[in-house]
């Protein structure tokens, strides 16, 4: 189901009668967003300590199995596009939440490396129907807002997942320390029903369709009064006003998406390892993935209020710093440090993932197509799924060694960065 016409809502603001026809429901998909990451954010913590701190698993099957619902999740969104071309956005996204609890369970009661890693896959197989459907809504809903209510669901839909991910690991992190990682699993298994319940007010595929059809009533009106070239040309100025990111390339926001996927899964992976070499309690992970978090969050939050040229130096100098964290963590090989260090990196990765996905966002709703939302979910699978996995068997030998390969990878993107933007000013 996709939006045929792609129509600024100033291109039909002069008939104010069937505007008003127009509306929609954006609130449910924050809400199951912030509720999606709350229960999972606790899991995945929890489980991942687990299976490390407690059954003792190799650094390279540690890898494996963190990275297994990642990996399934290249394939996810294609396998996603196919559900919900048979069910539709809500039932398919209804189906996602409905099976988030199931495997969370079955990832609980048994703990062989080959299960679970089996499970996961099939999490990450149906975590395809998820994410792509709400991007997908999300830049639909962006074709009949106005500039200053796209910006304000794109800033919700940020902080709606985030806050979920920084109060699970809040929440997380005080039961692991006052219970243990099995009980907040247990736990974060029970607050995965609350899912479903807020499914049933996602928009009927119908009453989108409705909305596609004023859009295509609103475009009949306003070209019946204006003459073609007239309305050609002010139709490709309202585009560049309301979708102003795609005078980047495509590929420019999917260079950044694999600084960010492969820096954020490299440091995730990564702060347990090193705790387990020094000693050091499983809970402390909680804190750091939470202070990357907040820093992500307040990247996130910063991108709002650039301009197109200030968001393309952010760019360049998150990048940068990207690189100088990984260096200084290679040659100072301190846990008080590398704990210090791995924490500031959220706010870089916020704002790289921040401009990469507003890209993402602006491209899919100039062209009425969710093609760069699927693209965009299996880009992340891969940066996400892959980089665990070489992690895993490099950490092995040498832990650090996987900073030194990463940081050569971010100077190259950062120097393909600098020439595919030279035309932006």
């Amino acid at each position: 189901m996709v939006i045929s016409e792609d129509v600024s809502p100033l291109h039909y603001k002069e008939d104010k009668k069937c505007l008003t026809q127009i509306t929609y429901r954006a609130w449910p998909i924050f809400v199951i967003s912030f509720l999606r990451l709350f229960s999972v954010s606790i899991f995945e913590r929890a489980f991942l300590n687990y299976i490390y701190f407690y059954r003792n698993i190799s650094e390279s099957t540690f890898g494996l199995i963190s990275s297994a619902t990642s990996v399934a999740y290249i394939i996810g969104p294609l396998l996603g596009h196919l559900i919900t071309s048979k069910l539709g956005v809500k039932n398919s996204i209804i189906l996602s939440t409905i099976t988030t609890p199931i495997l969370i369970f079955a990832q609980m009661i048994f703990f062989a490396p080959w299960y679970l890693i089996s499970i996961r896959i099939l999490s990450g197989l149906l975590l395809g129907v998820y994410w792509p459907n709400c991007y997908n809504l999300l830049s639909q809903w962006q074709i009949v807002s106005s500039p200053k209510k796209s910006k304000s669901n794109f800033k919700n839909f940020n902080y709606s997942w985030n806050l979920g991910f920084i109060l699970g690991l809040l929440s997380g992190y005080l039961w692991a320390v006052s219970l243990n990682e099995y009980t907040t699993m247990t736990i974060s298994w029970f607050l995965s029903f609350l899912l479903l319940p807020f499914c049933v007010f996602l928009k009927k595929d119908s009453e989108v369709d409705q909305v596609s059809e004023n859009i295509k009533l609103n475009v009949n009106i306003i070209e019946s009064k204006n003459n073609k070239k007239k309305s050609s040309n002010h139709n490709s100025d309202l585009d560049n006003n309301n979708h102003p990111m795609i005078i980047f390339s495509i590929l420019f926001s999917w260079i950044v998406l694999f600084i960010y996927t492969t820096s954020k899964a490299l440091i995730r992976f990564s702060y347990p390892v090193f705790l387990k070499e020094f000693g050091q309690p499983s809970y402390y992970s909680y804190l750091i993935q939470l202070a990357i978090q907040i820093g992500q969050l307040s990247g996130l939050t910063l991108i709002n209020y650039m301009k197109v040229n200030s968001r393309k130096l952010t760019v360049f100098m998150s990048v940068l710093a990207i690189f100088l964290i990984f260096l200084s963590i290679i040659l100072i090989q301190d846990i008080l440090f590398i704990s210090i260090i791995s924490a500031t990196i959220g706010i870089f990765i916020g704002l790289t993932q921040g401009i990469s996905l507003r890209i993402m966002i602006d491209y899919g709703a100039a062209h009425n197509t969710k093609k760069y939302s699927t693209i965009n979910e299996i880009l992340k699978g891969i940066g996400f799924g892959l980089t665990p996995i070489a992690a895993g068997f490099i950490a092995e030998f040498n832990i650090y060694a996987n900073f030194v390969f990463l940081s050569i990878f971010v100077i190259f993107a950062l120097v393909s960065l600098i020439y595919l933007s030279r035309n932006i000013h």
